[in-house]
């Protein structure tokens, strides 16, 4: 009876965790190749939520209702991509 109560747990906490596991990571360089380090911000069409770059690397979780949606990510409010949202998914930027 314990071992599938705790089973059961688990798969309860998997569902739930995975409800919130969309967003948007990547990376974010300059022209000349150097990491972007603090000094953009990356934004989307989807919230005002905002990931600044460190060490050239960004994440930014943006919930679970994204999930299967098309949204447009920004570096510095420019240069859009538009993705549709599956999971974490992955837009890489180069700053001209």
């Amino acid at each position: 009876m314990k071992k599938s109560v705790m089973f059961a747990s688990l798969i309860a906490l998997s569902v739930a965790s995975s409800g919130y596991a969309c967003g948007v990571q990547g990376t974010a360089v300059n022209s000349d190749g150097s990491k972007i380090d603090g000094s953009g911000t990356i934004s989307t069409s989807w919230n005002g939520e905002k990931a600044f770059p460190r060490d050239g690397t960004y994440s930014l979780d943006l919930g679970s209702n994204v999930c299967g949606e098309e949204i447009t990510v920004y570096l510095d409010g420019n240069d859009g991509h538009t993705v549709r949202v599956e999971g974490w998914t992955t837009v890489n930027f180069v700053r001209r």
